[in-house]
């Protein structure tokens, strides 16, 4: 064997290693079968007692083998994954993390190949299939009364969506839970099997509709959104080891892959960060960086956060599946307005003061409240983020009016239960909407904060407001703030960043925590810019006096310098005469 395999071999031996350690799981051999004789099933039991079962469907492209590795958690070859249908076992980071986590839960973990079984997406046809494995792993393992829960991504996320459609006689037993990540279900078919959903922000299927019916056949609903992750050495050692994710962490940020907070500029489906990992790394890459098949391009996908597998929500998943309370904000279906029916995300206490955060244009960035909202909810607020891009009747941003946002933001305050709104929140398109609506006495808004604002509208004299900007936004430049100079002196505080481009930044979010106070801590924040603006006043008076005084030593020592000069040169002019003479 050359040295490059033993490389791979024993890093990924490291790898399981680390895993298994941080989940504190322990588990048996890993098994697998061909069901039927073309059901490619794996499946690997925990060690000690069995809760149930997970079972753990692929996206396209993928088949079963992902979730395994070629070397066990005991460091024993796991042969049969050389005759599987793929040819290997890929051990892909999220899947890998997901089980070991499934297994410290007590879980016995399964997967199946759908389709033909190699870099397949899943069918109808394949509910029969999945049956009959279920079926063989329950009766191989004595877990015939055990509850099965089912987790999918993308197709795989689609097709748990169909699970509840089959009898318990077919094989699968008590289905207790299902999990579709980055995908809407088919809600004909559930009748009682609690439903999570996971999704990730930069494609959020519009599922407005799917909670709704689930509520109305009072199925248990919740809602999760893996956000975007910054592209850390740290992040990077899920696929690599710390000097190597040091290494390209730093060539990321020098070839302005990543942005000044760490966030990947770009899709990384392009494949531009190829030839930089490829240099990077050179030898010691762990992996082909082949797309579906490299660790490193998934954990690019998982940052990205637009369409992958991941296992952020691990723990929240079984603690759902498991009848508790979710820790994270939920969607709350079935909002109601004049206008019709929207999706509002909830964090915080129902009873606190209420704040209202509204997005910008773009769908991609829906969630770019939720960091700022999660600390509002920390500070006591029930912090509601409605969806203007669920709405029907085609209003959308860009086409409703600031009448009809404020007529919904109302009934939002009035279904909250409160008669004011004690923070109001907008960045970019909501920013305009914000400072438009403020001007309803009947929201009685206390506080605004606009992020980067479309528009910059007077404000009640009751209201203070924060206005953030990072410098090099270039969507709603900086300079549209100093066109209102009359309203730049009545801010209470004015926050600007170097970078950071059209983003809600995490630097805003103490700021804004600390101006979401009482109105006694509110105006330290406006002491604490006073006190700033005298320290920069000083320096300035400082620096003038320092540049008068400099002016004035140069306006006596140039003419001292060039009258010194004179004097000189005819001294020596003097010299030379009088050698002369001699």
């Amino acid at each position: 064997m050359s040295p490059g395999p033993w490389l791979k071999f024993l890093l990924r031996c490291l790898l399981v290693t680390r895993a298994l350690r941080l989940t504190g799981g322990a588990a048996l051999h890993p098994r697998y079968e061909r069901v039927d004789g073309d059901v490619e099933t794996l499946w690997q039991r925990p060690e000690g007692p069995v809760k149930g079962l997970f079972f753990i469907a692929h996206g396209c492209n993928h088949q079963a083998p992902d979730v395994f590795t070629e070397v066990t958690e005991t460091g024993e070859t796991f042969k049969e994954c050389a005759s599987s249908i793929f040819g290997k076992c890929l051990g892909l980071p999220e899947e890998v993390a997901l089980r070991h986590y499934a297994l410290s839960r007590g879980y016995v973990v399964m997967a199946v190949s759908g389709g033909d079984g190699r870099q397949s997406c899943w069918s109808a046809g394949d509910l029969e299939r999945v049956a009959a494995a279920v079926a063989h792993v329950r009766k191989e393992e004595k877990l015939s009364e055990m509850p099965l829960l089912a987790m999918g991504a993308s197709s795989g996320g689609a097709f748990v969506g169909l699970l509840p459609s089959l009898d318990a006689s077919s094989g699968i037993g008590k289905l207790a839970c299902i999990v579709p990540e980055i995908m809407g279900v088919n809600t004909d078919v559930n009748e009682h099997v609690p439903t999570l959903f996971i999704h990730m922000p930069r494609m959020v299927p519009n599922i407005a509709n799917v909670l709704k019916d689930l509520t109305v056949r009072k199925v248990r609903t919740g809602e999760l959104r893996a956000e975007p992750q910054k592209v850390s050495a740290q992040f990077l050692t899920k696929c690599l080891k710390e000097d190597q994710a040091q290494r390209l962490s730093k060539a990321f940020q020098e070839q302005h892959l990543v942005d000044s907070q760490g966030f990947l500029r770009e899709d990384p489906r392009h494949r531009r960060w190829i030839a930089t990992a490829e240099s990077v790394l050179g030898f010691d890459a762990p992996d082909s960086l082949v797309a579906d098949e490299s660790c490193l391009a998934e954990v690019m996908n998982v940052a990205w956060a637009k369409h992958e597998f991941t296992a952020q929500f691990a723990e929240e998943i079984f603690d759902f599946c498991e009848g508790k309370e979710l820790k994270l904000a939920q969607m709350a279906p079935g909002w109601k307005t004049e206008l019709g029916p929207i999706e509002v995300f909830e964090f915080g206490p129902k009873q606190g003061p209420l704040a209202v955060a509204i997005h910008g244009m773009a769908k991609s960035m829906l969630h770019e409240w939720d960091h700022t909202a999660k600390a509002l909810a920390e500070e006591g607020y029930h912090v509601l983020l409605p969806n203007f891009h669920s709405m029907s009747n085609g209003l959308t941003p860009g086409t409703i009016s600031s009448d009809s946002v404020s007529i919904v933001v109302k009934d939002l305050m009035r279904q909250s239960s409160n008669n004011g709104i004690s923070m109001l929140l907008g960045k970019s398109w909501g920013g305009g909407m914000a400072s438009k609506i403020s001007q309803d006495t009947a929201l009685k808004v206390q506080k605004m904060v606009l992020v980067a604002p479309a528009e910059l509208n007077p404000w009640p004299e009751t209201c203070a407001v924060a206005l953030f900007w990072a410098e090099d936004d270039a969507v709603v430049p900086i300079r549209k703030a100093e066109t209102h100079p009359e309203l730049q002196q009545k801010l209470t505080l004015f926050h600007k960043e170097k970078t950071g481009g059209h983003r809600v930044l995490d630097a805003y979010v103490p700021l804004i925590r600390h101006f979401s106070h009482q109105r006694a801590e509110a105006h330290k924040v406006e002491l604490l810019q006073k006190e700033e603006s005298a320290k920069r006043s000083a320096w300035n008076g400082l620096h003038t006096s320092f540049k008068v005084s400099l002016i004035g030593l140069l306006g006596l020592a140039v003419p001292g310098y060039f009258l010194y000069r004179r004097r000189g040169e005819k001294d020596a002019r003097g010299k030379r005469l009088d050698a002369a003479k001699e």
